[in-house]
């Protein structure tokens, strides 16, 4: 919807020269532009556009329709003779906390037609909004009152209307892909939200998953390869733990990031890409960049707008609403003395994604009602280091799956960063592994289904996860 009504109010404004087109909010940060070129991400430091105005309307908070305002321009992209223009009409229209404002240049008059459109897409903007903000069902998926998710929630409404790069930090399981979920659909961009799981991809073969390929680019590229920008074209690209991005690819995928433009390998044609990367991460990628395993210049360029979504320990007061909205997974069980007590003092390592399952578990396997000392047992036994016969299956299974020829990275690293499989667990496989081979790690590769040129990133994995 928001993005629908942003190509109309473009369309309209294509057929006007110098036209300008913006949404801003209340602080006076620009969300959104399109027309001429204007400076600046805030109304406070940019240029371009009638400053006095906007400020009038912010501070009334209502509508303004004007004609024949002066506004004066600085900067390089202005030229002299254009210092002092002449805007022929603005209207500013405030819209669910933000503001929509169109001017028509000093070439032509917005026709009444025309106004009486953009009034409308204005008020349909507004709506939108407003349908989002009290839907609690739908923003309800980063669930909490707390004001660390207050502000997370304003934060995906106001970045739904961007188009910009954004970067989202956070513990594991905090939720991060089901906030770039909600961005996305908030947005009504109409292609498709597309994963790249950087985690599962072969170094050397990251340009041809991202870009794609042609027949013969290289030794086994025996058909064409569509590319995940491809995949994702006019929707959203959405890079899973961006930190396990190749520094080998990194620079390709800024210059992506800034130009929209790619090539094929195998292909000469540069081709030009409508989609909006968004990126998550639970590293710290400040000392990746010291550590020279990330490129400033790739942080920067993402972290243009950055959500922090907080874990579950620094807002107990969000667990009672997450799990009475999540009831149904205690299987019609009522929830019995010292419950709430053992919730509340846990500290959730594994946030929303350790929470469900030990919900999971209760409604399975205890009886009604569930006490304090149920989930204790149950979180006891989750991050127990004995092998219990559900864990030795689990391992059994991973090792058909590995011996099926199933790669390390599907069958043993993904789960455990799902939390399906714990320390303990890929610790037995790994040991199974080195005793298998002598004792050495690089003989491993070919048991895990892991490509010689992966080594170094096993062996980080295993570091990273005090797993060696």
């Amino acid at each position: 919807m928001i993005e629908s009504i942003k190509e109309k109010v473009w369309d309209i404004l294509k057929k006007k020269g110098i036209s300008l087109a913006m949404i801003y909010d209340h602080e006076g940060g620009i969300l959104w532009h399109r027309g001429r070129e204007i400076s600046g991400r805030k109304i406070t430091k940019g240029e371009g556009f009638c400053k006095s105005v906007i400020n009038k309307c912010m501070k009334d908070n209502r509508e303004i329709r004007k004609q024949d305002q002066y506004i004066t321009f600085s900067g390089e992209a202005i030229t002299q003779s254009a210092k002092r223009l002449m805007i022929k009409y603005i209207m500013i229209q405030p819209v669910e906390g933000f503001f929509l404002y169109i001017d028509s240049g000093n070439k032509i008059d917005f026709t009444e037609v025309e106004l009486e459109i953009f009034r409308m897409l204005g008020s349909l903007l507004g709506e939108a909004i407003s349908r989002i903000k009290r839907n609690e069902k739908i923003v309800g998926g980063i669930s909490g009152d707390s004001a660390p998710m207050r502000r997370v929630k304003d934060l995906i409404i106001k970045y739904s209307l961007e188009e910009d790069c954004i970067l989202l930090l956070g513990e594991t399981g905090v939720g991060k892909t089901h906030t770039v979920e909600l961005i996305h659909r908030y947005s009504g961009r109409k292609g498709q939200f597309i994963v790249v799981d950087t985690t599962t991809i072969n170094e050397n073969l990251f340009e041809s998953e991202i870009f794609g390929h042609k027949k013969g680019a290289f030794t086994g590229a025996v058909t064409d390869k569509r590319g995940l920008v491809d995949e994702a074209e006019e929707g959203t690209l959405f890079f899973d733990e961006i930190a396990e991005v190749p520094v080998s690819f990194q620079a390709k995928l800024l210059r992506f990031i800034e130009k929209k433009r790619y090539r094929i390998l195998g292909d000469p044609v540069e081709k030009k890409a409508n989609v909006r990367i968004i990126a998550a991460t639970n590293r710290n990628l400040k000392q990746m960049i010291m550590d020279k395993e990330f490129r400033e210049d790739l942080y920067y360029r993402l972290s243009v707008l950055i959500i922090k979504i907080p874990s579950l320990k620094d807002r107990k007061n969000d667990i009672r609403k997450i799990i009475e909205e999540n009831k149904k997974l205690l299987k019609g069980k009522d929830i019995g003395p010292g419950f709430w007590d053992h919730v509340f003092n846990y500290s959730w390592p594994g946030n929303y994604r350790e929470l469900f399952s030990v919900l999971k578990r209760a409604g399975l396997l205890c009886d009604s009602p569930i006490s304090g000392e149920d989930i204790k047992k149950i979180i006891d036994e989750n991050i127990s280091l004995e092998e219990t016969i559900e864990e030795k299956n689990r391992i059994d299974f991973i090792w058909k799956e590995l011996e099926s020829g199933r790669s390390f990275w599907k069958a043993v690293k993904e789960p455990y960063l799902d939390r399906e499989l714990n320390r303990f667990e890929v610790k037995s496989i790994i040991s199974k592994a080195l005793l298998k081979v002598g004792g050495k790690y690089i003989d491993t590769l070919d048991l895990l289904n892991i490509d010689r040129s992966d080594y170094n990133k096993l062996i980080k994995f295993l570091h990273k996860n005090r797993i060696n």
